[in-house]
């Protein structure tokens, strides 16, 4: 008899890593179901918990300890697809199953509710007064709508709300109304339709592409790489193939890899689906969250589209996911667990037998080597719709800007077109993937070097306000008129960021508009829509912003892109570096020239020679990848290998490489024949937040050795002085 159960408990103490055994009380037994959400006790807390297994515990040998009962069943169960691929992922990262249960819970908060009037069964307005004027409209009001709030009546009617309050009130109890309550969806965002995507001509790139892809779903569900050139379609090749699995009776989810395009393509998606489309992601509000979540769970959206966390919706009858621009490093976590939305999704078609369709302008190296291979099927688009051009590039060398005196941050040929473009009344995008003014502060006098107290970074100038900060922990002071160091007033600001391009722009052109996104101007919710429609609609002529605007944006009026430097990313100590530049240079051109006119790009850079550079502003991209995929061999680096990154920190630095050094021989020793290790050394950032960081870095060509390594990071005897977290497929080495 199922007496008792497995509860993996919502509780952050670093030693509650494993799932806990509680009685089922008697009157609960019967309901209680794996994916349940329940209250349990904890400690001395109470918390809640998800059911993980069902257990009969009257065969079980006596415990030497008294067992806890669950106190009560919330309204909220996960579908049991949602528990077997949370405890997939527990043991893939090698992380505890509430680590992943807890992305898939919605918040616990209710249903909105709002109060309504609706007529009695046997209503009769003859009981109604003549002179009743109001409650005579009222009624007449609510019999065709069959029900109303009081805002809706006084609004539609323009009869003041204290009026309509004492009608209502009167005609309540006169038994003519009655009030109840009914659930209001909270919507993030408002609906607006236009004409069906289905009148635009698809091109014979996109017939070709679309059928590789319904075939695929219909027969091996073989993941299909869909490599686009920015402008050529893509999102019209989604709508048709999810068109097709929707008709099957399936569901669709979407990702996106910046949450700037959910609102656009939301928009794209409910004019095609209507109301059957759920949006998730971090931006929206606990509420909005909890009613899409809902929504998703009870079947009532066919179409999922949300940001990397929308990988964990509760859809059930999963019939297709779609990786939009899947080479984009957002869609890895930034922080415990350290999970990939891309992995988690090709477990997750395996699991539902669904379809993945992963695309992008620029392929990651790895997808591209596996579409080489054949393990993914490959569809291609390599025009523009409507026989758009692609844009022309043009590498600025700046070595050759500063030889002839210019010491602006932007290039003279630049300022021109810049000038030619805004007075033939087009758009222009500057782009620098660095926020703030200025990048760092220092004493000419002395060399003093403004860091931050806390981390070994420098610190970057805000104009704005006239602060310091640390991008990397928050830390802000006023900026130092006088130097720390030796009181010298010879402080100077040097680097830009997008603050400065934003600042420059507006000097030269200052009869122009210019706006800024980057994640310092849109932090107020809301705020980041507001400026990509106002900009849109041709309110401002020059848009500054960093990689937010780097992609899936489509301004048909700009006409010029200025990438401000393309060595931001390129000088970067990662292996990584090279196709990251390759990949941004070519997915920021594309804003350019989508409407009729032709479009131009501006490339300025210290490094004209860069392969990389070079190949983005020829469009080789064949090219590239056969040159980063024969170096990334010679250093065995992926896709020729896994690779697990392991980092400690702690306030105490030689205490930290002690263990660093402690754990890297008990590796060493027990994996030596089957690994290739790196370190213990010191990250490339050594320091954040007053912690000093070490790295173990481990390559293998056996996914199942690094796994086993995850998993054994979770029993090590390790100082709790130290904080030690890995990631397995790091995207990140610094």
């Amino acid at each position: 008899m199922i007496n008792a159960c497995l509860v993996a408990v919502d509780v952050k103490h670093p030693k509650a890593k494993k799932e806990y055994t509680y009685l089922i009380p008697k009157d609960m037994q019967s309901s209680i179901n794996l994916g349940d959400v329940v209250r349990v006790p904890f400690a001395n807390m109470k918390t809640t918990g998800v059911v993980t297994e069902l257990l009969d515990t009257s065969s079980c040998e006596p415990a030497d300890y008294k067992l806890k009962s669950i106190i009560d069943k919330e309204p909220v169960s996960l579908p049991a697809e949602l528990l077997e691929l949370a405890k997939s992922l527990s043991k893939y990262y090698g992380t505890p199953l509430i680590d992943f249960l807890r992305f898939m819970l919605p918040p616990s908060l209710g249903y909105k509710t709002e109060r309504v009037y609706f007529l009695q069964s046997n209503a009769d307005n003859s009981k109604i007064s003549k002179r009743a004027f109001n409650q005579k409209q009222i009624f007449d009001y609510i019999a065709k709508a069959e029900y109303a709030t009081e805002n809706e009546i006084s609004k539609n009617l323009k009869i003041p709300l204290s009026s309509v309050r004492s009608a209502l009130t009167a005609l309540c109890k006169k038994e003519i109304i009655k009030k109840d309550y009914k659930i209001v969806r909270r919507k993030p965002f408002s609906i607006s339709y236009s004409s069906s995507s289905q009148d635009i001509i698809l091109t014979e790139e996109q017939e070709k592409a679309i059928k590789t892809i319904v075939e695929s779903y219909y027969n091996s569900k073989k993941t299909v790489l869909l490599y686009g050139v920015t402008g050529s379609g893509k999102t019209e090749v989604y709508l048709r193939a999810i068109d097709e699995v929707i008709k099957t009776g399936k569901k669709v989810l979407m990702l996106v890899p910046e949450i700037s395009l959910t609102p656009q393509m939301l928009s794209i998606f409910q004019n095609r689906f209507k109301d059957k489309t759920a949006v998730i992601h971090s931006k929206l509000s606990a509420g909005e969250r909890f009613d899409e979540w809902q929504r998703i769970c009870s079947g009532k959206a066919l179409v999922t589209l949300g940001a990397r966390s929308a990988i964990f919706a509760p859809i059930q009858d999963l019939g297709m996911i779609i990786i939009d621009e899947e080479h984009e490093t957002s869609y890895k976590n930034g922080e415990h667990p350290y999970y990939d939305a891309r992995m988690v999704a090709q477990l997750r078609a395996k699991q539902q037998n669904a379809l993945l369709v992963l695309g992008s302008a620029t392929p990651s190296v790895e997808s591209f080597y596996r579409a080489c291979k054949g393990e993914y099927l490959l569809a291609e688009l390599t025009k523009r719709v409507s026989g758009r051009h692609l844009p022309k590039l043009e590498v600025i060398d700046m070595r050759e800007e500063l030889k002839a005196g210019n010491r602006h941050i932007f290039s003279r040929k630049l300022l021109h077109g810049m000038k030619e473009t805004l007075e033939q009344k087009k758009q222009v995008i500057l782009f620098l993937n660095r926020r703030g003014h200025s990048t760092f502060v220092i004493c000419r006098d002395c060399g003093f070097v403004l860091k931050c107290k806390y981390c070994d970074i420098s610190m970057t100038y805000h104009f704005e306000d006239k602060t310091a900060r640390c991008h990397y922990c928050g830390y802000t002071i006023k900026a130092p008129d006088i130097c720390p160091k030796c009181s010298s007033r010879n402080i100077r600001y040097f680097g830009a960021g997008t603050e400065k391009v934003e600042e420059e722009a507006r000097r030269f052109f200052p009869e122009y508009s210019t706006i800024r996104i980057d994640s310092d101007s849109t932090r107020k919710k809301g705020s980041l829509e507001k400026m990509l429609a106002s900009f849109k609609k041709g309110n401002a002529q020059i848009l500054v912003g960093t990689q937010s605007i780097a992609k899936g944006l489509d301004f048909p009026n700009v006409t010029l892109v200025g990438i401000i430097s393309a060595d931001t990313i390129l000088n970067v100590p990662d292996f990584r570096s090279g196709e990251r530049t390759f990949q941004l240079i070519t997915q920021v051109a594309g804003r350019s020239g989508r409407g009729e006119t032709r479009g131009k790009v501006y490339v300025q850079t210290y490094n004209p020679e860069s392969f990389a550079i070079q190949a983005a502003c020829n469009f080789d991209i064949e090219g590239f990848y056969k040159e980063e995929l024969k170096n990334r061999k010679e250093a065995n680096y992926p896709p020729f290998c896994r690779m697990l990154n392991i980092v400690f920190k702690g306030n105490d630095e030689n205490l930290v490489k002690k263990e660093a050094d402690k754990i890297g021989k008990m590796l060493q020793q027990q994996f030596s024949t089957k690994i290739k290790m790196y370190g213990p050394v010191p990250a490339p950032r050594s320091k954040i937040r007053e912690n000093y960081r070490y790295n173990i870095l481990i390559k293998s060509d056996q996914i199942d050795i690094l796994i086993n390594i995850c998993n054994q990071m979770n029993i090590l005897n390790i100082d709790n002085k130290i904080d030690i977290s890995w990631d397995i497929d790091p995207l990140d080495l610094l």
